[in-house]
């Protein structure tokens, strides 16, 4: 037998004076509030704000529904709540929430400019991997890439705000370097098996003092692990002493940066 049921709510016994109910008219919900944490952080840094100071954009500004601090906003937010590949955000992009997280006055996406894209607040995978594949130095002509990255803007960007963290210039920083294996599971470009860690990976240079990350560098893993670490070296103790020309600067690394 059909059952209707229509009820908003669902009344349990109380406890004490407290009613207890299930109600079913919550409409949009969300699992991911913490991010408005992260939003405060990230408005009261502007960290997201320099960091898409390292784009030069050459879309037509008439054409433009998705900032360049948009698009990064959204992909940076996404990461953070767990959402780490481009395909996620076929779902996510009608995510009211994100798209707050995001900045768009219209989190309902109610008001885009085609008819099919209304309902969609936020920028597809398509959009998004476009912004991340396009090579550094792109004309401006290019057909499909038309948001560069700098990349030596994003390497001064993560040294300055390593330096703007500080209240008040230490006497001492300590610079770690070290090399890790970012596992492959598939036929990725420069794909090698490595002996130490046992699998095929790649092996990126990390650089950190204390808990900032000055430096991220994605390399193969057929090299010695303290390859580049030198031109690294010298690039990060330059722009460190720019603002901080007395610090007492101590270079640590694992056996791997003994040469």
């Amino acid at each position: 037998m059909h059952t209707e049921c229509i009820l908003e709510q669902l009344e349990f016994q109380g406890l004490g004076v407290r009613k207890v109910v299930a109600d079913f008219s919550g409409g949009r919900v969300t699992s991911d509030a913490g991010g408005l944490l992260l939003r405060e952080v990230a408005e009261g840094t502007r960290i997201l704000r320099r960091f898409a100071e390292c784009f030069v954009d050459y879309r037509n500004s008439a054409l433009i529904e998705h900032s360049v601090l948009e698009l990064i906003s959204q992909r940076v937010y996404a990461i953070a709540l767990g959402y780490e590949d481009i395909n996620d955000h076929d779902d996510l992009r009608n995510d009211a929430l994100l798209a707050t997280l995001v900045g768009k006055t219209d989190p309902t996406g109610g008001d885009r400019v085609r008819e099919r894209d209304r309902g969609f607040p936020l920028a597809g995978k398509s959009t998004l991997n476009r912004l991340e594949l396009a090579p550094a130095g792109v004309e401006s002509r290019h057909r499909y890439h038309r948001i560069v990255c700098q990349p030596a803007a994003v390497d001064r960007f993560f040294v300055n705000t390593f330096l703007d963290a500080y209240p008040k210039r230490p006497k001492r920083i300590v610079l770690d370097f070290d090399a890790t294996d970012d596992p492959l599971h598939g036929g990725q470009e420069g794909r090698f098996f490595h002996g130490y860690y046992g699998c095929y990976c790649y092996l990126p240079l990390y650089v950190f003092c204390d808990d900032h990350l000055l430096c991220a560098r994605l390399r193969p893993s057929n090299i010695d692990a303290s390859k580049g670490s030198l031109e690294e070296l010298v690039r990060i103790v330059g722009e460190i002493r720019q603002r901080w020309p007395d610090v007492q600067i101590i270079v640590r690394g694992d056996s791997g940066f003994a040469t």
